[in-house]
Order: structure tokens, then C-alpha cells, then sequence
């Protein structure tokens, strides 16, 4: 039986060679959990913030990223504020993850990232990790195209000369922008709320995410559309309204280029189910 963390509750099995599910877990800011995982894992952040420590240091990981975890390898979390973090989980079979990595040219199974940050190019692996997860049926061939995915996307590692004070403005207008996106904020809005020109708030922001305002803001919108396509029976248009998008054609076009599907169509991939987050 395949679990995400040493101890922790078991996926349900969906194959021989994974198992898939939701996790939750909670934390306090100010004192580190100490975990292990059980089995080469990755998940999808689909709601809570949290600092993720492992071989390479502590990033912080919020909505829409994407975490990956060599089996039996240590790490450590703290949780922001008092939500619990929600996350989609695979938990792959070693063997299937070592056959992978092999085909990719690898000479060892560990992921290239622990931590993903949400972005456009990251968009298509988290709806994947979404899927899999929400299916009941077996999905070993996405499995493999997720597990192909995370050992050619590269390690997003945003180098910036900018000054501490204004990464820290921008990345509170970044954190606010995952409970705001359905509002029409503009970017004169984004820029006053960091007490920084739209030329300076746009570098600073490219700087942390590789994404301009528009793009990451579109991003989060279409990954909120996703999670509500697979948790919701509401009417495709009525739920692109909701999400922030006031041209059903564009959204349409959008979430098609990002998940390589059309909204109805991803409707259709996994069992739709209501769940109390």
C-alpha cells in the first residue's frame, strides 16, 4: 500500500505501481515537523503556505506549487498561519520512477526540483497531479507522462540584484494575489500596494516568479478553474465568470493551451466529487 510519508495515512491504490489521493497536514510557524518520505512522491499545492526544507534548503511553497520527493529522503515543513495545507499526491512504485529516469538519460532516480514555484510552465503539471489524483480509474500512463515531466523541467532558480525591501513588498502582493484573483486589479493597484513604480514593480516581480503580473495572474486563475472543474458541478461559464475571466472565449483558449484540454473535456478526465477543504 502506497503512502506519501512514513506513518502517514495510505493513498488509495489506483495500480501496481501508484497510488494517489489528498493529504492534509498542519503545523506551527514556529516549530519545524520533521517528516520522511515513503515513496518517491509528487504533489500539487492546492491550498495553505508553508517553508519546505530538504537537501537544498528552505523555500517557501504556497498555492499552485509543486513539490517532489525522493523516497526515504528526510524533510521539514512549517506551516503559515493556522489552514491546514491541502495537497494532490502521487506516490509512485521506485521501480516505474527508476525506468523513467533511465529513459530520460538519468543515472539515478532523485527529481532535478524539490519545489516547483507556481508559474506558467509549471500549470500543466500541476493539473496532471490534479487528475491523477481525482480519477478513480487507473492512470498509469499519465503517471509516466508526469513522472517524464518532472525530470525535464528544469530547476526554476530566478537570480535578481533587487533589494531585500522590495522583494518583500512585491512577494506580499505575490501571497495576495492567490485570494484575490477574481478581482480586476489592475497593475497601477499591484504597484501602489508595493510602494514602487509599474517599471520597478514589474522587474521586482518578474525577478521572484519569471512571470509578468498578467501572466501569473492568469495562471492562478486557470488553476483555480481546474480545481473547481474536478470539485464542482458548476456550469463551465458561470465558474470563468467566478475565477476571473470575463471573456469565455479566451478562457477557453487559455485553459486549452495550458492543460491541453477543453474545460468540458477536463470534466470529463476525473470524477467529479464535492469535498470539504
Amino acid at each position: 500500500m502506497f503512502c506519501v510519508e512514513v506513518d502517514s495515512p495510505a493513498l488509495s491504490l489506483r495500480s501496481p505501481v501508484y497510488g494517489a489521493g489528498e493529504a492534509f497536514f498542519r503545523a506551527r510557524a514556529d516549530r519545524a515537523v520533521d517528516r520522511r518520505y515513503a515513496f518517491p512522491s509528487i504533489g500539487a499545492v492546492v491550498d495553505g503556505e508553508f517553508d519546505y526544507a530538504a537537501r537544498s534548503g528552505r523555500v517557501t511553497a504556497g498555492r499552485g506549487a509543486v513539490i517532489f520527493g525522493t523516497g526515504t529522503e528526510d524533510f521539514r515543513v512549517w506551516v503559515h498561519g493556522s489552514r491546514r495545507v491541502h495537497r494532490s499526491v502521487i506516490a509512485v512504485d521506485p521501480t516505474l520512477v527508476a525506468e523513467v529516469a533511465a529513459d530520460c538519460g538519468l543515472d539515478n532516480e532523485r527529481f532535478p526540483a524539490e519545489v516547483l514555484p507556481p508559474s506558467r510552465t509549471t500549470l500543466s503539471i500541476y493539473g496532471l497531479i490534479r487528475r491523477i489524483a481525482a480519477s478513480p480509474a487507473d492512470q498509469t500512463e499519465a503517471v509516466i507522462r508526469l513522472l517524464t515531466a518532472a525530470y525535464t523541467t528544469p530547476a526554476v532558480r530566478y537570480q535578481s540584484k533587487i533589494d531585500h525591501s522590495a522583494r518583500r513588498r512585491v512577494s506580499a502582493v505575490v501571497r495576495e494575489l492567490q485570494h484575490r484573483y477574481a478581482e480586476a486589479v489592475t497593475l497601477e493597484q499591484m504597484a501602489e500596494a508595493a510602494n514602487l513604480s509599474r517599471y520597478h514593480f514589474i522587474r521586482v516581480f518578474q525577478s521572484l516568479t519569471g512571470e509578468t503580473p498578467r501572466q501569473h495572474l492568469i495562471g492562478i486563475r486557470l488553476r483555480a478553474a481546474a480545481d473547481r472543474l474536478i470539485e464542482t458541478r458548476e456550469p463551465i461559464t458561470q465558474l470563468a465568470l467566478q475565477v476571473g475571466f470575463n471573456d469565455i472565449s479566451h478562457f477557453n483558449m487559455a485553459f486549452r493551451q495550458a492543460f491541453g484540454m477543453s474545460p468540458s473535456a477536463w470534466r470529463r478526465t476525473a470524477a467529479v466529487r464535492r469535498r470539504d477543504l
